[in-house]
């Protein structure tokens, strides 16, 4: 096919892009003229769609400090949805944004990240092929993927393009390049699967509410992400302070004793047949703590009854990243007996 391939020099073509209020400006870092960006989870756009179904997004990138991220926007939705894959200090990450809050707690694992050796300090060449059932990453002049993200959480539909940053960090020589199509094996969420390894699969969730101010609850279902995690960020914006309740019913044959295992962001408490079992913390506080979201981060022992069992929960939010939990009952004969989300 005949390619297409447009090429932003970042520093003197800015008219092309919405900056918004990045607060991106021209600069120069380390010999080479290059877009300095500072602030925290900013998105700049181009201002032109970009209608390629398949496409190439390349650019030279840097990280300049300890701390900084950097990375391209593709598939946006709106300017607080889509899909997010940066370069971090020693890892790949694909994040995407949902609501306004990124959701790197959640999709953590090799399916969404690849550690790297540290990559501060010096010019990266950074690239994503995006493709309709997925994308694949590139890193320096290697010709196979550093990481290839099979399951595109906003749908992998046309959207926006543009660059993204958290902390500071430059970029240069921004590249679109049309390219030919290639089927991927789209990843899907196998339901039985996590069934069968005792995931709590179905919740209800209710309306954000703040201690200061309760509210009148009103329930929406949800279904948990492929690898267990209900992710609140795809319902609500993550605000801190903000709490949700979350509640699942099942049925049981008979009574049994088992260790149920849990994780969460930010924090937690935990009810089972409305007695309360376990609270707790969990944020990002690096080095010591990454707040991602774990099935095995916790465990507690509890009884269930024979008939319905109740399991309720609150979860706090503080950060506005990633926020949600996922539960392991360890009960291999549990039968799901929500509702349609009515109170």
């Amino acid at each position: 096919m005949a390619t297409t391939k447009h090429i932003y020099s970042l520093w003197d073509d800015l008219e092309k892009f919405d900056l918004g209020d990045s607060g991106a400006r021209p600069s120069e870092w380390n010999g080479k003229k290059a877009l300095y960006l500072a602030k925290m989870n900013s998105a700049v756009f181009l201002r032109d769609e970009v209608n390629y179904h398949s496409f190439r997004l390349q650019a030279e990138v840097a990280i300049p400090g300890e701390v900084g991220f950097i990375g391209f926007v593709f598939g946006a939705k709106d300017s607080t949805n889509y899909e997010l894959i940066y370069l971090a200090p020693v890892e790949i990450q694909y994040d995407p944004v949902m609501n306004g809050s990124m959701t790197w707690q959640i999709y953590n694992g090799p399916s969404y990240q690849k550690p790297l050796p540290n990559t501060t300090g010096t010019w990266q060449k950074f690239a994503v092929e995006v493709q309709a059932e997925g994308a694949r990453v590139y890193l320096g002049d290697s010709t196979e993927p550093m990481l290839v993200i099979s399951n595109l959480q906003h749908g992998g539909k046309l959207g926006k393009v543009g660059i993204w940053n958290f902390l500071p960090s430059y970029i240069r020589n921004l590249s679109i390049e049309e390219i030919d199509p290639v089927p991927m094996l789209k990843r899907t969420t196998d339901f039985n699967k996590l069934k069968s390894e005792t995931f709590i699969t179905e919740w209800l969730v209710s309306n954000p509410f703040f201690k200061d101010k309760p509210e009148e609850q009103n329930w929406t279902k949800a279904f948990v992400e492929e690898n267990g995690t209900l992710n609140v960020n795809r319902i609500h914006r993550a605000e801190p302070g903000a709490v949700v309740e979350v509640k699942s019913m099942i049925m049981l044959p008979e009574e049994q004793e088992t260790l149920l295992s849990l994780g969460f962001s930010d924090s937690i408490r935990l009810w089972i047949n409305d007695k309360e079992v376990y609270q707790g913390d969990w944020c990002w506080s690096p080095p010591i703590k990454d707040g991602r979201i774990r099935p095995d981060f916790a465990s507690v022992p509890v009884k269930w009854k024979k008939g319905v069992n109740s399991i309720r929960a609150e979860i706090s939010q503080r950060e506005s990243f990633g926020w949600g939990l996922t539960v392991r009952t360890g009960l291999s004969n549990m039968t799901l007996v929500n509702g349609n989300g009515s109170k």
